[in-house]
């Protein structure tokens, strides 16, 4: 069965690319179209109550389409990770355009991410609750509270330092990352640096941050199943999330200044 239903959707690949046929088309994107509510579920765990889940679904909707009339089957290995990448940047791109993201909640989480880096530039490691509410002048109890309520702004800004542009570029870190050997470094060699680079930082990570990261972004858990793994609360699963992605940003960004080469 699981074959048959391969070669149906190969017929509707070679259909709709040579023939433009709509109706191909049409089933293809009714197949797919579960991974936009899976790139919404990822962004939107977070955001308030103003923001209407069912707009997030029409952009990631015109993502997918957008994905769908773009992708080359010959040229591609897997449709759903291409088409993410585009639903994810049509989801994103709605948001910036709303700025949703209060000024007061964008400099809370520019303070926390500072001083996050502040500290680990200084101790060479993770730095810990203990010494970043001690160079923001706050209690530990008084972090957690901010990181819960800066949670948002943070997977935003995060995603879109990953974020694709039009030609399926990662912008706008990847964009500057330059090496003049390669004709085109933006598929092999940029994306290389960027995993390689995350894939270091995630190892810096404290434990309980690392199993976060790997428990939401390889086995696709959400943070109330992750809080049952742990047997810890969702807010905490949300903090220490929040704190992995801090410290993964910065260590991009770092790199990034190390790479720009205007």
């Amino acid at each position: 069965m699981a074959k048959l239903r391969q070669i149906l959707e190969e017929e509707d690949w070679q259909s709709f690319k040579e023939d433009g046929n709509e109706e191909a088309r049409g089933r293809l994107a009714e197949k797919y179209l579960p991974l936009v509510k899976y790139v919404i579920d990822r962004i939107a765990y977070r955001l308030p109550d103003f923001i209407d889940r069912e707009d997030l679904i029409s952009e990631g909707i015109l993502g997918l389409i957008d994905a769908l009339d773009k992708f080359d089957p010959g040229r591609m290995n897997k449709f759903e990770t291409y088409a993410v990448v585009r639903i994810r940047g049509a989801v994103l791109d709605s948001l910036r355009q709303m700025d949703w993201v209060p000024r007061s909640l964008r400099q809370k989480s520019k303070e926390i991410e500072s001083a996050f880096a502040d500290v680990e530039r200084t101790l060479g490691r993770p730095a810990t609750d203990e010494e970043v509410s001690n160079k923001l002048g706050i209690t530990t109890g008084e972090l957690n509270e901010t990181l819960a309520s800066v949670s948002s702004a943070v997977v935003f800004s995060f995603e879109e330092l990953l974020q694709m542009s039009d030609d399926d570029k990662p912008m706008p870190f990847m964009a500057r990352v330059k090496n003049q050997q390669v004709l085109d470094p933006s598929d092999s060699v940029v994306k290389k640096e960027v995993r390689d680079i995350l894939i270091k930082s995630v190892d810096r990570l404290p434990e309980n941050e690392k199993k976060v990261v790997g428990l939401y972004y390889v086995d696709s858990l959400t943070l109330k199943q992750i809080g049952d793994v742990m047997n810890v609360t969702e807010s905490r699963v949300c903090q220490i999330h929040t704190k992995a992605l801090i410290r993964l940003k910065g260590s991009l960004l770092e790199k990034d200044e190390e790479l720009h080469l205007d």
